[in-house]
Formats: structure tokens, sequence, C-alpha cells
């Protein structure tokens, strides 16, 4: 599969790079799990703008990826393994084994928890066992807290830890601490205890109770903070040359690292490892992917384009390298009179997108009807026949097996079909309740049996093959017209565009 942009990694830098670049117009997908984020396991953040009553990590994080989806971008719920760059095409190989190819490439992979093997770690974390003071340490004020680390990374958060306690011990879990003089210094100055000691256990029944040294001894802790150093999510990057220092991607002010077409956003490439931060580090990385891929000094949001019909054409303001297109509609010739044949057709969704194609209709169905059959459209007529279809254009999610049979139906029926709206090309909205909880997904058992809808809603592509894609919820007019223009001249109607 080609895109213009592939984005590594699916925490709040990720998937902020993936809003931009799909505004943008530009073929994106994020590759990464969601659940795997430092983002996900907050139980609550309460430093993030427009929060102010805090919220939950993984509600974040799922409202991230919704976010993405509404504007056309895939998510592909896999680890990437192997990077390679081949005549600045850049390939890139995930955990199942699919091979993905792109112009521009957003490393946003963060520093993943590395856990340390201690029994019963994730089981803990977030119910007193927690990886970052500054999302989590407000919840420990005036408490008795632990850090686990021997490095100057432990050494760093106990200090941050000191807005909330005074009351910190760091324990080495390593047969000797290994700090700079200049972190030494500092935690003798603010009275930071330090133990040498293996740890063996946290133990709790709903949230940390004490820690199990692995000589036995037992001691009662509030809250514990991991920092036994962190884990590298760079190894691929070797392999395309990057330039890493002290374990993190270097980056200009761009957010650019040392390779063109490569950049890098998030805790990837350290300094505030923040979510507020790793936002808008997404957002620079992706401003600056527009600029490269369409050879601009400036930014512009592609988002928003204007339709408007003047005299002889319509003129759109589109999400592509030339914002401006026209399409000429009086002068088109068909040859020999030969019109597309077009269905249009509708699963699970809010049906947006139908509603856009109508107003399409209503302002331009003269001019489109010289170049368009509509053969096939429940929501418009009451005749319909899907047979010999050119184009199928289908908005919506498959949510039953009833569904599924029908779009394999309608793709045999036609030479090229098209996902129309983010539901059919991501699965999302749709789909929400993919993500849901175990509890969740038992109080919507009986509905889910009651209408033989399948586990999980999915896009089209996954049951058939998808030619191309109108994204957007709903779809935009200028997008749609834009994928219309490619096959009439593909289908040999001589029309001028």
């Amino acid at each position: 599969m080609e895109y213009d942009v592939i984005i590594i990694g699916c925490g709040p830098a990720g998937l902020s790079a993936g809003i931009y670049c799909g505004r943008a117009g530009l073929k994106t997908v994020v590759i990464g799990l969601p659940e795997k984020s430092q983002a996900q396991l907050a139980p609550k953040i309460e430093n993030y703008f427009g929060f102010p009553e805090g919220i939950d990590g993984s509600v974040l994080i799922n409202k991230g990826v919704i976010h993405i989806q509404k504007f056309g971008v895939s998510l592909i719920r896999e680890e990437v393994v192997a990077a390679a760059n081949d005549d600045k095409t850049f390939k890139i190989k995930t955990s199942k084994d699919q091979e993905l190819t792109a112009k521009a490439v957003i490393i946003a992979t963060g520093t993943p928890i590395k856990l340390s093997g201690i029994k019963n770690e994730a089981e803990m974390t977030g119910r007193g066992v927690h990886y970052c003071v500054n999302c989590d340490g407000p919840m420990y004020k005036d408490k008795k807290i632990a850090v686990v680390g021997n490095g100057n990374h432990a050494a760093e958060s106990a200090i941050e830890a000191l807005s909330y306690s005074k009351d910190i011990t760091i324990i080495s879990n390593a047969d000797k601490f290994q700090l700079s003089d200049e972190y030494d210094k500092e935690l003798t100055k603010w009275q930071i205890k330090t133990q040498v000691s293996r740890v063996k256990e946290f133990k709790g029944e709903k949230f940390l109770e004490s820690i199990v040294m692995q000589d036995g001894t037992e001691v009662k802790y509030d809250g514990v903070f991991m920092a036994c150093g962190l884990a590298s999510a760079l190894d691929f990057a070797a392999n395309l040359g990057l330039e890493i220092k002290d374990n993190i991607l270097v980056v200009d002010e761009n957010n650019r690292t040392s390779m063109d077409g490569v950049f890098a956003a998030g805790n990837c490439e350290g300094r505030c490892r923040q979510i507020a931060k790793n936002v808008g580090d997404g957002c620079n990385a992706a401003v600056n992917v527009i600029k490269y891929l369409r050879s601009k000094d400036i930014y512009v949001d592609y988002a928003h384009p204007i339709v408007e019909v003047k005299e002889d054409k319509i003129e759109i303001s589109d999400a592509k390298p030339n914002p401006v297109q026209t399409l000429k509609t009086d002068t088109l010739t068909q040859g020999a009179g030969k019109k597309l044949r077009v269905g249009w057709f509708s699963f699970s969704c809010c049906e947006d997108s139908t509603i856009v194609f109508t107003e399409i209709l209503n302002d331009y169905y003269d001019k489109l009807m010289s170049v368009v059959e509509l053969v096939h459209a429940r929501v418009l007529k009451k005749n319909n026949d899907m047979s010999n279809l050119d184009i199928a254009f289908v908005e919506g999610a498959i949510s039953n097996d009833k569904q599924a049979e029908e779009l394999k139906t309608i793709r045999a029926n036609c030479k090229k079909l098209i996902a129309v709206g983010s539901c059919a090309v991501t699965g999302m909205p749709s789909g929400q309740r993919n993500e849901f909880d175990d509890r969740r997904k038992r109080e919507i058992d009986s509905i889910v049996k009651a209408f033989s809808y399948r586990e999980n809603v999915v896009p089209l592509h996954e049951i058939v093959q998808v030619d191309d894609n109108v994204p957007g919820c709903p779809m935009l007019e200028a997008t749609f017209f834009a994928v219309l223009n490619k096959y009439i001249k593909e289908f040999g109607i001589d029309a001028q565009l």
C-alpha cells in the first residue's frame, strides 16, 4: 500500500500529526498500538489544556483515534519492525508482515515503558505504580513515595516529586547507583533518601499497599514511580541512518531528522516529556511534512474547500498541491456519448456523505449528468440497477455478515469501488464499540446478538478490494470532485479537467 505519509506511533504526538496530515488531504496512515502509549496508562491527566476537571488517559487517546479517522486517516494496530529508504521512497514493515511505502515518515514512537520484571508491576500500573511524576504526582501530595531506579532518570523523577511530597525514597533495584556527580549533589541537597535493594514484589488488593524486597523486608508505600531507564523504540531508525543521541532522535526546529523526508515528534526526540508539548510536536512535524511534500514555504489548512459555480465552470479550492481545479462542464465531449455508470450505496453510518451527495446533485445536476449515468441510488430512486457499474461509491462501515455479502456483490458488479466517508474508509466512528472495555461489551451483548452484528465493525477494505477513497465525516465536495475527475479521464471520457 502506498501513502503520502506514514506516522509511526499512536500516542498524542502521532495522533496530532495525523489530524493535520488528514486535514491537508494527504493519504496518511498511523501505525501503532494505542494501548501502549504512556498517556493511555495515566488514570487522570490534570495538566492538559481544556480539561480542568482532568481526563482519563485512555479516553484522551481514544478521542484522538476518532479524531484522525474523521479526516480519513487510516490506523493499523501493529508495531513497526523495520524501515528502509529506497530512492526517496520509505519502506515500512510491520509486525504482521505488512509492507507499506510513503514519500515521508513521521516517527512518534515515544519512549515505551520497559517493564522491570518486578512481580505485579503490570497489575498495579495506574493503581499505585506509575511512570510519569508530572502526570500522576499530584495524587500523592504529602504521601510516602518510592522511586525505583538507579540512574539519573530516577534522581530526576525524585527531585520532580518534591513538588508533592518530602517523604521520598529512591530504591535502586540494582547492586549500586549510577548517578552523575551533579545528581548525587542534588539528592544530598534535597535530603532525598536512597536505598540499595532489589524489589521483589508490589503488594496490594485494589491499590498498592507495600513493596517487598528480595530479602523479605516489606515497607508500606502509597505510590511508586518507575524510572528504571528508557527502552529505545528507535532500533529501526538505525536502519535509516538517522542521528541518535542519548537514546533520542536529533531534530531541528522543524522536527526534521538528519534525513530528508523523515520527521520526529514527541518523547522520541526528547526535551520536555509532556502531552501538551508532544501534541505541539505532532502539529509542527505534520505542518513541515506538508511543506516538504508540496514544496511550499507557508502552511495552508486545506480542510475548508470552496466550491463556486461561475457561469460555465465549477471552481473547487481543494486539499491538493494546486488548490484550484477547474472542471469545464459545458465543453465535455463524451466520445460516442459514453457516460460513467455509477451507483451509490450506504451501510452502517449516519449517511451524512449521502446528504452531501444529494446537495451536489441539486447544485450541479445537469452538468454532472452529462458525464454520469446514476443507475443505482436507493435513497433517490425507486428503480435501481447495479449491473455492469463503472464506479460504485460506497458509504458506511460493515457491521454484520449480511452487509458483508452485499458488499461482495457490489464489488463483483463494478469496475472501481470507492469508499466514501470516514466509516467506509476507517470503520470509525461507526466502530466505536470496537474500543469498548469488557463491561461495556457485556452491556450491549444482547443488542449485538439480537441484530446479528459482528463482534467488530470493519471498514470496507477488510472485506473487499477498495480502489480509492473519498475520506471525511462527511466527505468533502472538493475531494469527491477530484476523485470523479480522475475516473472520468481513466474511463476514456474526453473531458477537459
